[in-house]
């Protein structure tokens, strides 16, 4: 944690509501997948909530975000409100796909989620055609592309970059390099570090992807210069994926060393504000209360929503 970050006491309680929100969902996630309630593949995010929280706390309502298949963080760090993911989850007609998405298929226009996809890397060419809309169209606005580093030796990867630093597209690449692609260690399946590979084609930013102070503070930079400038940046942000690459088994490769208290970003988040009297332990008890009165009724929600009748199949 940076000790002199330039944060203010607002902005760090802000990241912390939205990182704890993130995190009190996949807990949920936990206590009730195993009972089939939800019939989708899940992909969580426990462990890696800073990097869409510290990126979203700098995006506007116009700017865009663009999902692989590990949606909640990012679609929860966006402003997709909990009940309309949770019913998603539960397959109920007011998802925020109507049912049809499940976890890896997001779609929320109304606050700049347009799909996610489930195909690996697929959605960074997304971000890309969002942000050729917003030259085209002379708006203002960045795209974000998010994905992971198994994503980082598909050939969409390569040419979203080439074609976005040739065309000069407002458009953050934003590399969650949790170093695993599925079970496969970054080294076996990546050669080239896809930072200094992007330094060719871009600016190129670094931030802890476990510290939401050091990646909000990344962040900024880089999505300031893309305002500034109109033309992408690139942000590589390492963490650690504590979940089975999908389910709700922990983690247990050999060669992962995980510390749930030195690696968690809400416990770092929080000893900061406190250390720095940034926040009280009253003001933090205070949040994860009204958290957990929205995920309550959230559940409440999406379990009294109804399915989609069988007609739907028709479309």
């Amino acid at each position: 944690m940076m000790e002199n970050a330039q944060i203010k006491p607002a902005e760090g309680l802000d990241l912390y509501e939205r990182m704890l929100r993130i995190r009190l969902l996949s807990e949920h996630i936990l206590e009730v997948y195993r009972d089939d309630v939800m019939e989708t593949p899940v992909h969580l995010t426990l462990g890696q909530e800073a990097v869409a929280v510290g990126v979203c706390a700098h995006l506007r309502d116009e700017d865009v975000l663009s999902l692989g298949h590990r949606t909640h963080a990012g679609a929860l760090a966006k402003g997709l409100p909990l009940k309309s993911l949770l019913a998603e989850l539960y397959g109920r007609s007011t998802g925020c796909s109507g049912s049809y998405g499940g976890s890896m298929h997001v779609y929320d226009p109304e606050h700049g989620i347009h799909g996610s996809s489930a195909i690996v890397g697929g959605n960074i060419a997304l971000g890309v055609g969002a942000a050729l809309s917003f030259k085209l169209q002379s708006k203002e606005g960045v795209a974000v592309s998010m994905f992971g580093d198994g994503a980082c030796d598909a050939g969409v990867f390569w040419e979203s970059m080439n074609y976005a630093a040739l065309a000069g597209l407002p458009v953050l690449f934003l590399l969650e390099d949790n170093q695993l692609s599925n079970v496969m260690p970054k080294s076996k399946h990546l050669y080239p570090d896809p930072r200094a590979i992007a330094a060719n084609f871009m600016p190129t930013y670094f931030a802890d992807g476990t510290d939401a102070i050091s990646v909000f503070l990344s962040a900024k930079e880089a999505i300031s210069e893309i305002r500034r400038t109109g033309r992408p940046a690139f942000l590589h942000c390492p963490t650690k994926r504590w979940m089975k690459h999908q389910g709700v088994e922990e983690e247990d490769l050999p060669f992962i060393h995980i510390d749930r208290e030195k690696d968690c970003p809400i416990q770092k988040l929080e000893s900061f504000l406190l250390g720095a009297r940034m926040a009280t332990p009253g003001e933090l008890k205070q949040v994860r209360a009204h958290l957990e009165e929205e995920l309550e009724a959230a559940i409440h929600y999406a379990r009294q929503s109804p399915y989609p009748p069988v007609q739907a199949l028709e479309v």
